[in-house]
């Protein structure tokens, strides 16, 4: 009896030590996460950002959405319809129908619109399309004066009116669970840039002659998402913006193709199952190789209420202007329709503040 009572103690002893190893492995990989990111983003911070190489269509670069308030860490992030702007792997994380749509009051009065919808047909995978937008208003055309008006050589140029350009894309996207941890996606796109005419002089001809700059490409995006098995951490891998070269005149130039890893987790699954309570705490990072800058670091946290409500902030790091980010999401469920409201903010330094909205809707 006594030996039967000393291995049940022995064996109480022994789960309660596990127990507070674990613990200690829990809490030493909290300190990790906290401590880590921000030391690696202040790293970078304190170099100057430098220009490698020349981009074109910028516009590709733009955060969409109001997710963006996560300073754009949606590599490893939850996964929607937007999402296949970002790493479309994630889409096989998008449940049911989604429609999805946002505008962006960009730098300059420069308006920029984002839609995306998906569908997921289960084993089959899910399937989505995409639009980006930009709206620049009206430009104005100027020349300069070479004659010898000495009116208009005060004034130095002849206004020729105003003009318009534009720039859009839109794409279709696949994504598929490869495993129960392991998901894949593509999004092929096709982008259009139309910088408005121009009157040049033919050498050759010697006369003038309209030159329309107009030019399209198809690019190509790749992502992964991977649950590696501990708790709900999980990363990902994206390539934006693969394609061939563009050319104005004789001047070549590419597509700003980007590269990112991304990892993310609810840091609250480290003390607290997530069925034993209706809070989540999800920080994420994002490491960013593009084409045109040195490597650039993004981290976000959002706080999710319910399942309702979003609070959201991040930063990014190694930037000229971009840094500080913030916003606000709301979700609700209106029977068999699911309604999604966001806001983002964006500071950018010495321009006025970027603000995004967000509407959305699930069946």
């Amino acid at each position: 009896m006594l030996a039967q009572n000393s291995c049940a103690e022995g064996s109480r002893s022994l789960n309660a030590g596990h127990k507070r190893g674990n613990a200690m492995r829990k809490a030493i990989f909290a300190l990790l996460i906290v401590a880590l990111l921000p030391l690696v983003g202040f790293n970078v911070a304190q170099a100057q950002p430098i220009k490698y190489a020349q981009a074109g269509m910028p516009f590709l670069k733009i955060d969409v959405g109001a997710r963006a308030a996560l300073a754009g860490t949606q590599i490893g992030s939850q996964g929607d319809a937007m999402s296949v702007f970002y790493n479309p792997a994630l889409l096989a994380q998008a449940d049911g129908i989604q429609v999805m749509s946002s505008v962006t009051n960009w730098i300059a009065d420069i308006k920029h619109y984002g839609m995306a919808a998906s569908y997921n047909m289960g084993n089959l995978g899910t399937f989505a399309v995409s639009l980006i937008y930009m709206d620049y208003g009206e430009l104005r055309r100027t020349v300069p004066y070479l004659g010898e008006d000495p009116t208009l050589r005060n004034i130095g140029y002849i206004d020729q009116g105003t003009f318009q350009v534009g720039e859009y894309a839109v794409g279709v996207a696949y994504a598929r669970w490869i495993s129960s941890q392991f998901a894949v996606g593509g999004h092929l796109k096709y982008a259009h840039q139309d910088l408005g005419s121009v009157v040049i002089y033919d050498e050759i001809r010697g006369e003038n002659r309209t030159q329309k700059n107009a030019l399209g490409n198809l690019a190509f995006d790749f992502g992964t998402l991977f649950y590696p098995g501990f708790k709900d951490f999980r990363f990902g891998l994206s390539l934006r913006n693969f394609a061939g070269q563009n050319d104005y005149y004789n001047q070549r130039f590419e597509l700003p193709l980007t590269f990112c890893f991304g990892v993310a987790m609810d840091v609250l699954n480290l003390w607290t199952p997530e069925s034993d309570r209706n809070m989540k705490l999800t920080v994420a990072f994002d490491w960013v190789h593009p084409r045109d800058y040195s490597e650039r670091q993004h981290l976000g946290v959002e706080y999710s209420l319910a399942n309702m409500l979003f609070l959201r902030a991040g930063y990014k790091f190694n930037y000229d202007e971009e840094g500080l980010t913030a916003g606000v999401g709301v979700k609700k469920d209106l029977g068999p329709v699911g309604l999604n409201v966001d806001y983002g903010y964006t500071s950018f330094g010495i321009f006025d503040s970027v603000s995004r909205f967000s509407l959305g809707v699930s069946f």
